[in-house]
């Protein structure tokens, strides 16, 4: 579990652990203590390179952009050129679940 300040922890462990337990032992937290949000994330094997999928997680229940304060998800694909926004940690996981399922 994340153990920095910078992320919000009260918040952020509560949802690192729902998250590694409905996705699996694929998954691990991958937060650093100099971004601004907490993350997971988990290797997608490809022929030519590692790719990967990460979840960042809200650092806020408001949003404030000024001063580094999301409240929403952020699902990154592949590379990291792809992303969606989810709303809601159901959301969230479904939207990886669905992309978990074409691998």
């Amino acid at each position: 579990m994340t153990k920095f300040n910078h992320h919000n922890p009260k918040l952020a462990n509560l949802i690192i652990s729902k998250l590694l337990n409905v996705l699996g032992e694929k998954w691990e937290d991958v937060s650093y203590s100099n971004d601004c949000v907490a993350s997971i994330s988990r290797t997608i094997p490809n022929a030519n390179y590692d790719d990967f999928m990460e979840v960042y997680i809200p650092n806020s229940k408001k949003c404030d952009l000024d001063n580094e304060e999301f409240n929403h998800y952020s699902v990154t694909f592949g590379d990291g050129t792809e992303h969606q926004i989810c709303e809601t940690l159901e959301e969230t996981i479904k939207v990886v679940q669905e992309f978990e399922a074409t691998l």
